[in-house]
């Protein structure tokens, strides 16, 4: 890997997880902000998203991504933050299954790319 690819590698990162930004809602405070990254690995929206979708329960849906928007804005999981909210953009008034397998699948994919972030971030931040 060249400096080059390193350099793309990081940015690509940063369109997953924007850890400045997220150190500027937490005024700086890393240690509150790595307790709440932690936290957005056990929340439970993620899943009554796709528990909701399965079900066909458009409401339930609709709000446990409302609160996987919310909480990725305030981490600044931007790209998780801007799949969720298109998908709840799509969703919104909208039961075609078909739609919201997509949606599902969409955001699946961007919830791992977080969570895999959140957690080498967190694993780089506890190197001495």
């Amino acid at each position: 890997m060249t400096e080059g690819d390193s350099d793309m590698e990081n940015k690509e990162k940063l369109l997953i997880i924007n850890p400045e930004s997220g150190l500027n809602r937490f005024i700086g405070n890393k240690k509150l902000y790595l307790d709440y990254l932690e936290k957005f690995l056990y929340d439970g929206s993620f899943e009554e998203f796709c528990a909701a979708a399965s079900m066909d329960n458009q409401v339930m849906a609709e709000e446990a991504l409302h609160t996987l928007v919310g909480t990725s804005a305030n981490l600044s999981l931007d790209r998780l933050h801007n799949v969720a909210s298109e998908a709840a953009l799509k969703l919104k008034g909208n039961d075609s299954p078909e739609l919201i397998q997509e949606m599902v699948d969409m955001v699946t994919e961007a919830y791992s790319e977080a969570c895999m972030a959140v957690r080498e971030y967190i694993d780089a931040q506890a190197q001495p």
